[in-house]
């Protein structure tokens, strides 16, 4: 913590900005199926409809705001597009009245904010390799802000619809639309972009198989933890027959593990490096599924909840460095790659958890969620050769 308060002003707005983006975000995300269904009277499949249109437009935002980026366009311009159009989608959704105006006018637009997080990751790094940071540590800090954002908002957006409806927690999310733009001025130069110099162009450059492999091995983490959360209500609840409030204790229990852990990733990562840290992860989050699976009392879920707190705090400390370590001279590339492994995993998790539990049961969800997580164990095992450029790539 020490640290962290001895870092540059900049750095620090830099980790605000990343809050706020994060905090908007996490308000929004989760709370859209619910609108869907509840707010504009619409059937639950439908909710796909949105989703299937959004994703793909992230990824291909995302992908091509890394290579501009790469490329030297001024990161400013970049995120300024992003803030606005998330500012205009928390202002339309207050007047959106219909599924076919939300497909529309809100899910292409939704698509181009969601750029807003890789934008900032990439920014960070090169700020920190710019001004002699850790990078490893500073992305880990930048992480933990995600972390605690998500802690918040999705609490507070379906606090406020509860009590106050869905237009009242889309003013909020435009609230802090507005101190998202703000900040973005004050925490980006305008002149600021990547000055490095990139071996060929997108088109000629040779297919980067390790960076492939870690965004490859961050899905399958990716994907345990959405399974595990979409089917842990249902399951502890209906199946296990515990008490109502034990989803939300045991969330609460993950994350405040987790942001401790993420710090404490960082000086593991430094004595034994990244990879085995990820070893190690991955062995804990397929141990957990099991452990989760077999639960019967609140205290046994409390217990494991704290292992999945570490093993994801593990993975959330050192798994951006880690995929981003294989494209030295490409960070707008490699910070795409990682977001959308975490985007393509949610949906991957989310589809393949209805479909498993109406077939079998949510136990059988948690079984399916451990395998993936030693998927991604297996490809990082298999792989131990296929290592990140030498550092001195950088320049």
């Amino acid at each position: 913590m020490n640290s962290l308060a001895q870092l540059p002003r900049q750095a620090l707005l830099i980790l605000l900005l990343q809050f706020t983006n994060s905090l908007g975000t996490s308000s929004l995300i989760p709370l859209m199926s619910f609108f869907i269904v509840e707010g504009l009277g619409s059937s639950p499949w439908q909710v796909g409809l949105y989703t299937g249109l959004v994703m793909p437009l992230t990824l291909m935002a995302n992908r091509w705001a890394g290579e501009r980026l790469d490329h030297g366009f001024p990161v400013k311009r970049l995120l300024l597009i992003s803030i606005c159009a998330f500012i205009l989608v928390t202002a339309l959704l207050t007047q959106v009245s219909s599924l076919l105006m939300l497909i529309l006018l809100v899910a292409p637009l939704m698509g181009l904010s969601n750029m807003g997080s890789g934008t900032i990751f990439t920014f960070c790094r090169l700020y920190a390799e710019r001004n002699q940071l850790d990078v490893v540590r500073v992305n880990s800090w930048l992480r933990m802000m995600v972390s605690l954002a998500w802690m918040i908002g999705p609490a507070v957006s379906f606090l406020l619809v509860s009590e106050f409806g869905f237009a009242t927690a889309f003013v909020t999310a435009f609230g802090v639309g507005v101190l998202y733009l703000f900040l973005g001025y004050a925490a980006v130069p305008h002149s600021f972009r990547s000055t490095r110099q990139t071996s060929g162009n997108k088109d000629t450059s040779p297919i980067n198989w390790g960076l492939l492999i870690a965004g490859a091995t961050c899905l399958g983490f990716v994907i345990t933890n959405t399974l595990f959360v979409s089917a842990m209500p249902l399951f502890f609840v209906k199946e296990t027959g515990l008490p109502g409030y034990t989803p939300g204790l045991s969330l609460s229990v993950k994350c405040l593990v987790e942001i401790f852990v993420i710090f404490g990733s960082v000086r593991l990562a430094e004595t034994i490096g990244l990879r085995k840290v990820l070893l190690i992860s991955a062995s804990l989050a397929g141990i957990s599924m099991f452990l989760f699976a077999e639960v019967t009392a609140v205290w046994q879920v409390v217990a494991v909840s704290v292992l999945e707190g570490t093993y994801y705090g593990l993975f959330a400390g050192v798994s951006i460095s880690f995929v981003q370590s294989f494209a030295p001279d490409r960070p707008g590339r490699a910070t795409a790659v990682y977001m959308n492994s975490l985007f393509l995993g949610g949906m991957i998790g989310s589809v393949s958890m209805g479909i498993i539990a109406s077939v079998t049961d949510f136990k059988t969800v948690l079984y399916v969620a451990a395998f993936s997580s030693f998927a991604a164990l297996a490809v990082l095992v298999a792989t131990q050769k296929v290592r990140p450029a030498p550092v001195e790539d950088k320049a």
